[in-house]
C-alpha cells in the first residue's frame, strides 16, 4: 500500500517506525511491548495523530560502530514488535475477562486449612487404599 496512513511500519534510515491504531491497542500493551525491546533497541514512543501511536525502534549495536541495520532486519524487528504488542494486548484482554476468576482460584488455593479439614482429607485418601 502506498497510502502512508495505512502502512503498519516504515523503515527510515537505520530505524523502523511501527504505527499502531489506538482503537486496537491500549497504551499499557504498547508500553509493555516497548519495554521488552529495550535490551536490544532504542525505543521511542510518539503520537503520530489522534488515531495512531508510532513506536520507533533502532538497533543498539549501531551506536557501537556496527553497520546500519538493513531493510530485512528492520522488517523482522517491526514484525517481532507487532507480535509482542499483540501478545500484551491479549494478556490485558484476558485479565479483564477472567481476572476475577483467577483471583478466586488463587485465593482458594492459598486459603488456610484447619486441622479438622486436613484430617478428614487424609482419612478420605486412606479409605481409598
Amino acid at each position: 500500500m502506498n497510502d502512508e496512513k495505512n502502512v503498519c511500519y516504515r523503515i527510515d534510515g537505520g530505524k523502523v517506525c511501527v504505527s499502531l491504531y489506538r482503537l486496537f491497542f491500549q497504551r499499557e500493551a504498547v508500553l509493555a511491548a516497548a519495554q521488552k525491546m529495550t535490551a536490544d533497541y532504542y525505543v521511542e514512543v510518539k503520537s503520530l495523530d489522534s488515531e495512531r501511536a508510532g513506536i520507533y525502534l533502532e538497533p543498539k549495536g549501531k551506536a557501537f560502530g556496527e553497520t546500519t541495520a538493513n531493510a530485512e532486519s528492520l522488517e523482522v524487528i517491526a514484525k517481532s514488535f507487532c507480535n509482542e504488542v499483540l501478545d500484551q494486548q491479549v494478556r490485558l484482554d484476558l485479565e479483564k475477562r477472567y481476572g476475577k476468576l483467577r483471583e478466586l482460584i488463587v485465593r482458594q488455593a492459598f486459603a488456610p486449612i484447619t486441622v479438622d479439614e486436613l484430617s478428614k482429607e487424609l482419612k478420605k485418601d486412606n479409605a481409598l487404599e
